[in-house]
This record gives C-alpha cells, sequence and structure tokens, in this order.
C-alpha cells in the first residue's frame, strides 16, 4: 500500500501500489470497472460496427482485467467479500468481450 488517498471525494483508503496510476483504492477501482462495464455494453448495442469502440472496449477488457488479476495473484485482499466483488467485475467483462464477440459484424 502507499502513503497517497484514493482521489474519489471523501475516500481516505490507501492506494494500493498495483493501482497507483489510477489514483483509487480498490473499491474505487472496481466500481469504476463496473460502470465503465455497463456504459461499453450499453453503446456496443446502440454502435455494433464502431470500430474505434470496439477497439476501445477491447483495450478497456484486457487492461482491467490484466490489472485485477494482478491484484489477485501478488497482493490478494484479505477480505472475502472484496475477493468476490473481484470474481463478479471480472465476470462483468468476462460478459463484455462475450458481446463484444457477439456483436461482431453488425451495423
Amino acid at each position: 500500500m502507499s502513503d497517497h488517498d484514493c482521489r474519489a471525494g471523501g475516500c481516505a483508503n490507501a492506494v494500493p501500489a498495483h493501482l497507483k496510476d489510477t489514483g483509487m483504492c480498490l473499491d474505487h477501482f472496481l466500481a469504476d470497472v463496473e460502470v465503465r462495464s455497463t456504459g461499453f455494453s450499453r453503446m456496443l448495442d446502440d454502435q455494433p460496427g464502431d470500430p474505434s469502440l470496439r477497439a476501445t472496449a477491447l483495450q478497456f477488457i484486457l487492461l482491467s482485467a490484466a490489472r485485477i488479476a494482478t491484484i489477485g495473484v501478488q497482493s490478494p485482499p484479505d477480505d472475502q467479500m472484496v475477493r468476490g466483488r473481484m470474481l463478479h467485475v471480472m465476470l462483468m467483462l468476462a460478459d463484455l468481450r462475450e458481446r463484444l464477440d457477439a456483436t461482431a459484424g453488425k451495423k
């Protein structure tokens, strides 16, 4: 853990080393990924053939999943609920990837 506080308003949680560049604690990082996953899912429904959106969504999925996996392996949280939330977010990312694949070729 670093000695910097989370940049989310009013949050005094420390920012883990693996999330230093985001400036968020694990809880706020996971919440951000959840919100962004939902947003990408909606945008893919509305604009399935947009190549820029598809590339951005794929990059988001890969980078977010890699970061969560790294945290889970290198510094897993002690709290079972937080580990469960990490798994939930990984499943959301997997669902988003499936949606991305399912909308391939649609206009």
